[in-house]
């Protein structure tokens, strides 16, 4: 019993230790900054085919069933009485 006491106190102190007055907005602002930074700094893709990645799903999706294997189901026999 006491020992889940301590825990539960533990865990207070340790989830109101996270909240700190300094978790501003100004973080999350800079986080977002940084983050769109890196977005932008990235190539853009290169599609050796001239097609765009949309493009392909699509004619990928329109070609059909794949040669191949491909698994059979059969139906489930009624149970006989």
């Amino acid at each position: 019993m006491k020992t889940q006491h301590f825990l539960m106190l533990l865990f207070l102190v340790t989830a109101c230790g996270a909240l700190k007055a300094s978790d501003t907005d100004d973080k999350l602002d800079n986080a977002k900054k940084f983050v769109e930074r890196i977005i932008e700094a990235q190539p853009p893709r290169d599609t050796s085919t001239g097609r765009t990645p949309e493009q392909a799903i699509k004619e990928y999706k329109e070609s059909g069933k794949a040669p191949g294997q491909s698994l059979k189901i059969n139906p489930v026999p009624s149970p006989s009485r």
